[in-house]
């Protein structure tokens, strides 16, 4: 008997940030579309707000995997009608229920679990520990019955989850935003960890810390009884892998507020460095060309026939960024400031065919304010002389439009913005502050 063709949902409309095809979420990294991931998962259980859903049918749809490679996927209850259906999911109990086989807690879990609860006691400042007791809440409806729960004087409280199967991301989800409205700091400790092949499960866990792997294993343990205090094995993601484990104490690790603990970020910093070295060669350029306005490192570029309005466009939009950072410089004219240069270039209309870009660069940067002034009246006219038809504006999948996504994804990529926002890591120059707060000039 045949079976039907397993399709797959060729696209996601993503809320506030717009669309996504399945090929390019299958291009993003590993990190990127794990970004993703966690926060459709976050929002369904009630925090944030990011929401995909599928271009055919409009329901919400989320990442999974298949063959370690990410596709979109509709919920439960899906519409069968949908050109993209493909077919009912396994309920979460089911599949939870075949991979415990009806038993929640095996003796070696409560074993680990009893272990932790006694490393953690060895620091001198330990007031108590739980082992699998229910924590009422504070915060929520219902409470928790984390694996450990520690209190330590001077630092507070913090919870363990010792993770010996595989945590589905659902589950991973429920426990990390539970913890984070409880103000308790929440730590997934895997009970091994082999970097050449890594679950998704297990990889969810370390996308939570941050690119930080944490197992507590004989060195680990050996460690805590020799500093007595809880440390552990940490492996730290590099992009192609991990680099070699270190031991760390507890105490030593980044707390931010509303995530997991990690002891370095290597999702962001690395993102944020990458983009940095991607623009460098600009800056270097812009500042070195003097009266010259054909220098910049734009290859792609180079056969277009409107070289110099290109080369004028990124060196207006990195004017606009510097001011933005605080370090005001115009590197597009002659023009003492960054507000004469734009109305200048729209007035002329050496830019106007740039409006919608440069408004939507603005509209992300910490000089935002700059659209409710003059400047703001020159965009909105060119914009208004493409509607009449007088002037034609570039689109955002334009050669032009991709060129600055790829210098300025803070302010212009949509989903690495996010990816940012998300992980508490996006540049103050990027930074919106409340429109109606500004003061304009």
């Amino acid at each position: 008997m045949a079976r039907n063709p397993h399709r797959l949902i060729q696209e996601a409309l993503f809320d506030n940030l717009g669309p996504l095809s399945a090929r390019e979420l299958l291009a993003m990294p590993r990190d990127g579309w794990e970004s993703l991931r966690s926060a459709l998962t976050d929002q369904r259980n009630g925090k944030g707000d990011l929401i995909a859903r599928c271009a055919a049918c409009q329901g919400q749809i989320y990442i999974t995997t298949s063959h370690d490679r990410p596709l979109f996927a509709h919920y439960q209850g899906a519409d069968p009608r949908c050109p993209w259906y493909s077919g009912k999911n396994k309920h979460p109990n089911d599949v939870r229920a075949k991979q415990y086989r009806g038993q929640q807690e095996s003796v070696m879990h409560r074993r680990m679990c009893d272990l932790i609860a006694e490393l953690a006691a060895l620091d001198e400042r330990c007031v108590s520990t739980m082992v699998d007791e229910y924590l009422p809440p504070t915060e929520n409806a219902h409470g928790r019955y984390p694996d450990v729960l520690v209190e330590w004087r001077d630092f507070g409280r913090f919870a363990v989850e010792y993770q010996r199967s595989h945590t589905f991301q659902t589950e991973l989800s429920q426990r990390c935003i539970h913890y984070n409205r409880e103000g308790v700091p929440l730590l997934w400790l895997l009970s091994s960890f082999e970097h050449d092949r890594i679950p998704q499960a297990v990889s969810d866990v370390v996308h939570r810390h941050r690119g930080n792997a944490f197992v507590l294993d004989q060195h680990a343990i050996f460690a805590s009884r020799e500093e007595n205090t809880l440390v552990l094995k940490c492996y730290l993601s590099n992009g192609d892998g991990y680099d070699s484990p270190v031991l760390t104490r507890f105490d030593a690790l980044n707390f931010p507020d509303s995530q997991c603990p990690f002891l370095e970020d290597r999702l962001a910093g690395p993102l944020l460095e990458q983009i940095k070295q991607r623009r460098k060669p600009y800056f270097h350029a812009l500042r070195s060309w003097g009266d010259r306005i054909d220098n910049l490192p734009v290859d792609e570029l180079t056969s277009f026939p409107e070289r110099k309005r290109i080369d004028r466009l990124i060196a207006a939009a990195f004017s606009i960024v510097a001011e933005a950072a605080g370090k005001p410089q115009n590197f597009a004219s002659d023009h003492e400031n960054i507000r004469a240069m734009m109305n200048t270039f729209q007035n002329s209309g050496s830019l106007a065919p740039y409006a919608l870009l440069l408004t939507k660069l603005i509209e992300n940067t910490s000089v935002c304010s700059l659209l409710k002034t003059k400047v703001g009246d020159h965009l909105r006219r060119s914009i208004e002389g493409h509607r009449k038809g007088r002037i034609e504006q570039v689109k955002e999948r334009s050669q032009e439009w991709n060129l600055l996504r790829e210098l300025l994804p803070e302010a212009l990529d949509p989903f690495i913005r996010q990816r940012l926002i998300d992980a508490d890591a996006l540049p103050s120059w990027a930074n919106v502050s409340d429109l109606r707060e500004m003061q304009v000039s």
